[in-house]
């Protein structure tokens, strides 16, 4: 390990309140009915293929890609498909999900549900991203990006480095610190098959040096494993140290540039339980249909605080029973972490692929004090990683200037939070930043409709050679 990094350009130092790190990882009992939404990755829906009446087992698929980015869903349990409907998320909006009544937790043929550690990683890449891509893997650092399209970079793009994330920056979350204290082989295992699929660059586990525990485990497991282009790099505490812009620019000193990908300046970033999931994908042939999420929160006793071992389509008012009940002083119930998290308007929604939290805060930590006018103190544009001015954003978003949006690149933010947490007159600017990127954005997407519309219409439009002159060109090429 070298000395520790951390990134180049704004972030700030929320108190991490990590509460629940050492509440070792517990398995929830399955529920009665588990909801499986077909929306629980990004890109288009995925589209059910079992019909109601249908009895599934365990890692079945029930649901295949709607498009290229997209992913296949598979059941969480064995049991009898009772509906397929519209159900509302997290976030209140109506979506298709699959009704799986549970009868059992009988388990597909061919997966292997031991714990026996399987080192020897597969030659073919191919099996290897069809592994990845029919278990359903995506990525569960916030994005649920498909792992097999990021494992798989077009052609003339080269990964040079692979940067595992394991900084879980955000306050309050344990989950992905827990994985790497007692499950570090498998990760480190992981981390090498995505090596092999694109192409053998080297790997950076990051890791935030306020998880000593997690950097001895992997440090570890590392050198057990003996794996020599796989390193573990500690960084400093410094939130949004988990971003995928922040990792790189920490680990490779690289600019990702406006609308770019990271694979721009030869980086993939995945995150830890993005490693273990692939781990299990390709060694175990095991869907992705579990993970792991914390119950935790500044109203909430540490012996009611837990790391549990989840299956999707698990509804969060069962999980809160469980966990011993929504605290009486909640003012809010958040899905994530404080800083990027969402409030959860609907206890009734279910558990995807990507949860992370039940973060139950108090009225104190929730209450936002009465905004005042901008004192033009800079510190928002300070505390920017992307290196935004939010004070300017908020003003042309106000004004309805779409193209001083664009200009000013409010389309590049990250919604972090960092302009919001470090404001003195306590302005809204998340909020509003936010707003104004959606309008940024829906300017650049719709100039890109235009474009393609237009290259369309006038394909169209070109006239059809005729068959003599169609002839005479094809004899030409053929000369």
């Amino acid at each position: 390990m070298s000395s520790k990094i951390t990134f180049s350009i704004g972030g700030v130092h929320p108190d991490d309140a990590k509460l629940a790190r050492a509440c070792a990882t517990e398995v929830l009992p399955l529920p009665e009915v588990v909801y499986v939404s077909m929306a629980q990755h990004l890109g288009a829906p995925a589209k059910p293929v079992v019909s109601v009446g249908d009895y599934v087992k365990a890692g079945q698929v029930i649901a295949e890609p709607g498009g290229f980015i997209s992913a296949f869903v598979h059941s969480p349990v064995s049991g009898t498909v009772k509906s397929i409907a519209p159900r509302k998320d997290l976030a209140g909006n109506s979506v298709t999900h699959v009704e799986i009544a549970v009868e059992g937790d009988e388990w597909a043929e061919g997966i292997d549900l031991s714990d026996t550690l399987v080192t020897e990683i597969p030659e073919d890449r191919q099996f290897i991203l069809d592994r990845v891509k029919n278990n359903g893997v995506v990525g569960l650092g916030g994005a649920t990006f498909p792992a097999h399209v990021k494992l798989n970079p077009a052609p003339g793009s080269k990964a040079e480095c692979l940067i595992l994330n394991g900084a879980e920056c955000e306050p309050y979350l344990t989950s992905d610190y827990r994985i790497m204290v007692e499950r570090p082989k498998e990760i480190v295992i992981g981390a090498a098959i995505m090596q092999k699929v694109l192409g053998g660059c080297r790997c950076v586990i990051g890791i935030e040096e306020n998880k000593p525990e997690a950097i001895k485990s992997m440090s570890e497991a590392v050198a057990s494993l003996g794996y020599p282009d796989i390193r573990v790099q500690v960084l400093k505490k410094r939130y949004p140290q988990g971003g995928e812009k922040q990792l790189i620019d920490a680990v490779m000193h690289r600019q990702v540039g406006s609308g770019a990908l990271p694979i721009s300046v030869g980086a993939v970033v995945q995150n830890v339980a993005t490693s273990l999931a692939v781990y299990e994908a390709v060694q175990k042939n095991k869907p992705l249909v579990t993970n792991t999420l914390t119950i935790t929160g500044d109203c909430l006793p540490v012996e009611k605080m837990h790391n549990y071992l989840f299956r999707i389509g698990m509804p969060l008012s069962y999980i809160a029973e469980v966990a011993g009940g929504v605290p009486q002083d909640a003012a809010k119930i958040i899905s994530g972490g404080p800083m990027m998290g969402r409030a959860i308007s609907n206890l009734d929604a279910c558990t995807v692929k990507g949860s992370s939290s039940l973060l139950y805060l108090s009225e104190s930590r929730t209450r936002r004090k009465s905004a005042s006018a901008c004192i033009r103190c800079g510190r928002c544009s300070d505390a920017c990683p992307m290196g935004l001015e939010p004070f300017l954003l908020n003003r042309l978003y106000k004004a309805g200037d779409v193209e001083g949006l664009e200009q000013a690149s409010a389309q590049d933010c990250i919604e972090c939070g960092c302009c919001l947490y470090s404001c003195p007159a306590y302005i809204p600017l998340l909020d509003y930043v936010r707003q104004a990127k959606g309008m940024a954005l829906g300017a650049i997407r719709a100039r890109a409709a235009a474009a393609k519309a237009a290259a369309e219409a006038a394909k169209a439009a070109a006239p059809t050679p005729a068959p003599a002159e169609a002839a005479k060109n094809n004899e030409k090429i053929s000369k």
